[in-house]
């Protein structure tokens, strides 16, 4: 097999980790890869030689119309910007990583892959198949699914789907995933995945309010990931309530966090989904109501069904709920141990070795 690999990428984190995580996996390989991407997604992307690293014009398609004919545009030059990156680097295996970013350069596959003899690979990151992913499958070798649900819509490409979970990078041996401490040290995070979101620091402000009136419910560290012009507001109110707290917009040492998180609030994409089964963190979601086919929804489910998690709607929060959901994980031994139970059901694979392991056995047939 000829070592030639194109990744392609682009728009949000959701997207653009993964296939940063498998690039990584095959570099360490020593097999010639480089990574396609928009320039949205760019802004993700960390550890990769520049000079791998391929960005193209790309838009979405929403908006009016003004921003549509702007899109369309933008459409056009990736297009013709992928023509030239795949005539320059001739890639052998294509891993797409979905998203509106990998439309047009997929295009370009489909026009050059006879005379490259290329072969597609596609991964899916959400519970939910993606438009892009749904729209190229019929020309892919395989898909590869984060998760075990029941995809009615590809029946008749069943054969092609693969449950390999979400590539990672490598985490530090010394991080303990199994069941946190309950006790002083209780650590409450509040994030909201590489798009931020001023909604779950609404949510999270209800609870702060009725928190401060329980005394047993005072020792909480809150660790909080806040745009720069919410978080004098954040901090003064924890600061008036009397809770301990940390508050930045971003977090380097973000997976030292997650393992010693007790309980989150967050949204409920793909990536911030499969945090909380690695680190086996209970969470109060609150999916993105706008997002594509509601894919967060349906990711939300996954821990919901599971008992893991606690969905609520932005319109109609029932603090009540979230406040037993909090005090249950605060107290209730029984209740953490069921919870601990249950994270251990979900399978943890090594995503990036399930999908190369497959990549490199259909290049012997």
């Amino acid at each position: 097999m000829k070592n030639s690999i194109l990744i392609i990428t682009g728009g949000t984190g959701g997207h653009v980790i993964p296939a940063v995580n498998f690039y990584k996996y095959i570099e360490r390989k020593n097999i010639e890869v480089n990574l396609l991407t928009d320039k949205r997604g760019s802004k993700y992307i960390n550890g990769i030689n520049k000079q791998n690293i391929y960005k193209i014009n790309s838009s979405h398609l929403s908006g009016n119309i003004f921003f549509k004919l702007k899109a369309i545009f933008k459409l056009f030059i990736g297009c013709f910007q992928s023509l030239r990156i795949f005539i320059k680097l001739k890639p052998k295996i294509i891993v797409s990583f979905g998203s509106y970013a990998s439309f047009m350069p997929l295009v370009c596959f489909i026009l050059l892959k006879f005379f490259y003899k290329t072969n597609l690979y596609l991964h899916e990151q959400n519970s939910v198949v993606g438009q892009t992913n749904k729209f190229f499958i019929k020309y892919s070798k395989k898909i590869f699914m984060h998760f075990n649900n029941d995809y009615k819509t590809l029946k008749k490409y069943s054969d092609k789907i693969l449950i390999t979970g979400l590539p990672q990078k490598e985490f530090d041996d010394n991080l303990n995933y199994d069941n946190k401490k309950y006790n002083c040290n209780f650590k409450f995070l509040v994030f909201a995945g590489s798009q931020g979101s001023i909604e779950i620091l609404t949510i999270f402000k209800e609870i702060i309010h009725e928190l401060k009136k329980i005394s047993n419910l005072k020792n909480i560290q809150f660790i909080i990931q806040s745009p720069l012009i919410k978080q004098e507001e954040i901090r003064n109110l924890l600061i008036k309530s009397n809770f301990d707290y940390q508050i930045k917009d971003f977090f380097e040492n973000f997976e030292q966090i997650l393992n010693k998180t007790n309980i989150a609030l967050c949204r409920s994409g793909a990536g911030t989904i499969n945090d909380l089964i690695n680190f086996k963190i209970p969470a109060i979601i609150c999916p993105l109501a706008n997002a594509k086919d509601n894919h967060q929804y349906e990711n939300a489910k996954i821990l919901s069904n599971a008992e893991c998690a606690l969905i609520v709607n932005k319109d109609k929060i029932n603090i009540d709920t979230i406040i037993l959901f909090i005090k249950k994980v605060i107290h209730d031994k029984n209740f953490n141990n069921s919870l601990l139970d249950n994270f251990n059901k979900f399978q943890n694979s090594n995503a990036s070795e399930l999908m190369w392991k497959n990549i490199k056995d259909d290049q012997k047939k």
